[in-house]
């Protein structure tokens, strides 16, 4: 009777303790999505200054316009990534704080603004790498990509509308990037 008293309490408890930590970690995507979603300005901003950068490159080249439909859908790609890596620090520094602490403004946060510089270069050694992939070993970068995909995060964050993505892709831009150079 004991015993069974006893496995019964502790069974409880594990679904107790299953319970808390579910109910964090939904909290916790509730605040990256919040995150997520307060980057769209910036990100938009960002995004159509960047397209319109390429446009008067196109223009100074002489290069056809032809050539813009697919470095808008890179710029696309790359903007979309840019935010969830964003979203992703900031939410990642904001876990671990205590819920009394005060806030710090997001520029003078020594954790965030480390997080972001470190995401963003990782995803500018990726920008690079993949344009010298592209011209001696182009049929590296679709199999590599789609090895280096992150799926569970694509289904919580979709693009935003602006972005007109017909399909969402998040990268590991560590792991693409090796597996381009390496394989």
């Amino acid at each position: 009777m004991v015993r069974e008293c006893g496995s019964r309490l502790l069974r409880v408890s594990a679904v107790l303790v299953l319970l808390a930590v579910a109910g964090a970690v939904r909290a916790q995507t509730d605040r990256l999505e919040t995150i997520y979603a307060g980057l769209a300005d910036n990100i938009r901003k960002e995004y159509q200054l960047h397209v319109n950068q390429a446009v008067r490159q196109l223009i100074v080249s002489g290069a056809p316009m032809t050539k813009m439909p697919p470095v808008k859908e890179r710029l696309k790609l790359l903007s979309y990534n840019k935010a969830v890596l964003i979203a992703s620090c900031i939410a990642d520094a904001d876990k671990d704080r205590a819920p009394d602490a005060p806030a710090i403004p997001l520029r003078q946060n020594l954790v965030i603004t480390t997080c972001i510089d470190i995401k963003l270069k990782q995803m500018q050694k990726f920008s690079d790498r993949v344009a010298y992939a592209d011209f001696f070993f182009p049929e590296r970068i679709e199999s590599c990509g789609e090895s280096s995909r992150l799926p569970e995060i694509e289904k919580v964050f979709r693009p935003y509308d602006f972005l007109e993505l017909s399909e969402a892709k998040l990268f590991d831009f560590v792991r693409y990037t090796h597996c381009l150079m390496t394989r």
